[in-house]
């Protein structure tokens, strides 16, 4: 028997120690029902938490229904995403719920949404249906969220500074030319929207290859950390490279751009080959994505101006170095053109001046010449004028008209001397106007005086005083003869 329902009296049977089991012939125990043992526990519970109570942790798995109630799990921070060793359920319900937005409307810092740290307070309730422990929450402590969210920031900051990564992508030159934009955010959003738009309204050619990622919720910040990642990837052979990449989102609050402030996003930033543009739509906060990357912008739209101003800048210094380029062919050519004329005008000078020294040259030459021709050919008549006369003066028919002859033997020699011939032999003379052959009978020998001739006595009178002596010579032979 038992003294209480479900409680066994000091006669209930003893558990038999050789089987560990109560004797089954024993009579048991009126057990509790379902209904009554759910209502013991919940009697504890609130016996155990009277007032309600302050929790914190992380929120995980929200929903909101249609009648305005919102339910969720809470669980310590660091077991987000893993099989948590705690997790407790969380009813806000709709009366509560508008108080609690009223508190955070008035901070525009703070949305509830999944991996928001909050603190949170509510009654410890248990739920009979279910058969569990909730939370119904009442209040929400928007200062615990946004110092917790501060201090994350803060130490992370820290941490990449340390690592010397805060300064490492905007040391990445920014392309002159960034026409090749890869945009991280979600596809089909209004922050996609105004970046391309932006982009296409200028009608320059811009290229746009966009990268889809969840931009809030617990799993945004590998989602757009592997988005950066893949945008950044050096392309395959013969697909062209990107310039730049942009990550944007639309407004929200603080809680909504949490992802921005985490550490893989962060580092993908960071560690990016191309440089990356930032554009969350926030007015006042910078969040750690917009500190480590290459330029940051207030909203999508301005995200896309940064490129836009680039390529403008680009154009217009284009324009102004064809501009300085056309001046300076045109100053170049204009100098050119007056060194031309001065040179051809100081060439037409100098050659009409060299023409003219020239033909005074030629004109002295041609003088000289002319002159020295004429004193040339009177010296050559003189000269030909004197060996003529010498030429007539040494001419034999000369000599045999003024008497002289030619005595010649047989073989034709000429005979000089009375010893060039012996008695008997022919002999032929030749005279001016014929010749005359004799024999030889006798021959005599004398001597011929010496006859001095005076220095500068012309040959005329030496082949007169020859044409004599020739004539003394043969008479006696011309008389022996005849």
């Amino acid at each position: 028997m038992s003294n209480s329902r479900g409680t066994p009296s000091a006669n209930a049977c003893p558990v038999l120690p050789d089987r560990g089991a109560v004797d089954t012939l024993c009579p048991m125990p009126d057990g509790l029902t379902v209904g009554e043992l759910c209502a013991r526990v919940e009697r504890s519970i609130s016996d155990a938490f009277p007032d309600e109570v302050w929790v914190r942790g992380a929120i995980s798995g929200i929903s909101r229904s249609a009648n305005g109630h919102v339910y969720f799990d809470l669980v310590d921070p660091g077991e987000l995403g893993k099989q948590s060793a705690a997790t407790l359920p969380v009813a806000l319900f709709a009366q509560a719920r508008q108080r609690v937005n009223a508190i955070l409307r008035k901070t525009q810092a703070v949305r509830m949404g999944d991996g928001v740290e909050i603190q949170i307070r509510g009654a410890v309730n248990y739920y009979p249906k279910q058969g569990r422990v909730q939370l119904i929450m009442s209040l929400i402590d928007p200062a615990f969220t946004l110092g917790q969210l501060e201090a994350a920031k803060a130490e992370l900051m820290q941490k990449l500074k340390t690592e010397g990564l805060l300064d490492a992508n905007r040391a990445i030159p920014f392309p002159a030319l960034p026409l090749r934009v890869g945009l991280v955010t979600s596809t089909g959003s209004a922050a996609e929207a105004d970046f391309v738009n932006h982009l296409r309204s200028t009608g320059l050619p811009f290229e746009i290859t966009v990268f889809d990622a969840r931009v809030q919720g617990d799993e945004a910040p590998s989602s757009i950390a592997s988005a950066i990642a893949h945008a950044g990837d050096a392309p395959e052979i013969g697909e062209p490279s990107l310039d730049v990449i942009a990550v944007v989102r639309g407004g929200g609050a603080k809680t909504d751009l949490a992802a921005f402030d985490h550490e893989s996003v962060a580092r993908a930033i960071a560690t990016s080959r191309l440089p990356v543009l930032v554009g969350v739509g926030h007015e006042t906060d910078r969040s750690v994505a917009d500190d480590v990357a290459h330029t940051s912008a207030k909203t999508p739209t301005a995200c896309a101006s940064v490129i836009i101003d680039a390529v403008a800048l680009f154009d217009h210094r284009v324009n102004v170095a064809a501009e300085r380029i056309a001046t300076t062919a045109i100053n170049q050519l204009g100098r050119s053109d007056l060194r031309l004329s001065e040179a051809r005008s100081r060439l037409a000078r100098v050659a009409i001046e060299s023409v003219a020294e020239r033909q005074a040259s030629l004109e002295t030459i041609g003088e000289r010449i002319s002159t020295k021709a004429s004193r040339v050919v009177e010296l050559a008549d003189l000269h030909l004028d004197h060996q003529q006369v010498r030429v007539r003066s040494l001419d034999p028919a000369v000599a045999l008209a003024r008497g002289w002859s030619i005595t010649q033997r047989p073989d034709g020699s000429v005979v000089t001397s009375v010893d060039d011939i012996v008695e008997g032999d022919t002999l032929t003379t030749t005279l001016a106007n014929g010749t005359i052959s004799s024999i030889v009978l006798t021959k005599s020998s004398q001597t011929t005086p010496t006859t001095s001739h005076q220095s500068g006595s012309d040959e005329s009178d030496s082949a007169q005083a020859d044409s004599g002596q020739s004539k003394s010579k043969n008479a006696p032979q011309e008389e022996e003869t005849s």
